[in-house]
C-alpha cells in the first residue's frame, strides 16, 4: 500500500510539473517568443499603377504609396524627382521603416512624353517576332497614354532579352528613353524609330556594352 501511495504521489507531481511547464513556456508577453522579440517588417504598396506617363510641361501628380507594419499604418518617404520640362524616364522610390529601423521600398516609373497622345492613334499592343530571329516572341503592352512596355527590344538573332518602356504618341514614331535594364545597363534609341504596317524599326544603343557601347538596328514584326 505504501508503494502505491508513493507511485500515485509521484505521478501527480509529474503531471502538475508538466502543466506548470506548459503554462510557463507558452504564456509569452505580446510580440515575444520566449526571450526573443517578434519583429514585423514593413509592407508597402503603390497607389495607382507602377508605370505612368505625364505630358511635358504639365504637372506630375504623384499618387503616392501606403505602408503598414503588422496592420498599423506607418509613414512613407518619397525620393526621386520628375522633371516635366524634360522628356525622359524617371524613377520615384517610396520607403517605409519599422520601429527597429528595418525598411522596405518600392518604385514607380514615370515617363515624360513630348506631347499628348494623338486622338485615335493606333494602339501598338500585341505580340511581335524579331526579324532575324530571337529567343522568343516579344509582347508589347500599352501602359498609359503614349507609353508602352515591350518584353524585348533587342532580338534580331541575339539571345539577349532587353525589356524596355518606350514612347509612341502618334502611332508611328517611336523612342526608347534612356533607362537602366539590369545587368545590360543603359539602353536608349539613338534616333527616332518607326512603326508602319505592323513593323517596329528602331536603332537601339546599349551604352554600357563592353568596348564603348553597341548600336544596332532592330526590327520586330507584329504577328
Amino acid at each position: 500500500m505504501k508503494i502505491k501511495i508513493s507511485t500515485l504521489f509521484i505521478s501527480v507531481c509529474v503531471i502538475s510539473l508538466l502543466f506548470s511547464c506548459n503554462k510557463t513556456d507558452f504564456n509569452y508577453p505580446p510580440d515575444t517568443v520566449g526571450s526573443s522579440k517578434i519583429i514585423y517588417f514593413p509592407t508597402i504598396s503603390l497607389n495607382g499603377a507602377d508605370a505612368m506617363s505625364v505630358v511635358k510641361g504639365t504637372t506630375f501628380n504623384d499618387p503616392g504609396a501606403k505602408a503598414d507594419v503588422n496592420g498599423t499604418d506607418v509613414p512613407v518617404t518619397t525620393s526621386g524627382t520628375v522633371n516635366t520640362d524634360e522628356v525622359g524616364l524617371y524613377i520615384v522610390t517610396y520607403t517605409a521603416a519599422n520601429a527597429e529601423g528595418f525598411t522596405a521600398s518600392t518604385q514607380r516609373t514615370v515617363v515624360v512624353i513630348p506631347q499628348a497622345e494623338t486622338p485615335g492613334a493606333q494602339d501598338l499592343s500585341g505580340t511581335y517576332t524579331a526579324i532575324g530571329g530571337a529567343p522568343g516572341p516579344a509582347t508589347v503592352t500599352k501602359v498609359d497614354q503614349g507609353l508602352y512596355f515591350t518584353t524585348n527590344c533587342w532580338g534580331g538573332g541575339s539571345q539577349v532579352v532587353i525589356p524596355v518602356y518606350f514612347i509612341c504618341t502618334d502611332g508611328a514614331t517611336l523612342s526608347i528613353p534612356e533607362q537602366v535594364v539590369g545587368a545590360v545597363g543603359r539602353v536608349v534609341t539613338a534616333s527616332p524609330g518607326t512603326y508602319s504596317a505592323g513593323l517596329i524599326d528602331w536603332t537601339v544603343s546599349r551604352l554600357d556594352f563592353p568596348g564603348g557601347g553597341l548600336t544596332l538596328e532592330k526590327k520586330w514584326q507584329k504577328n
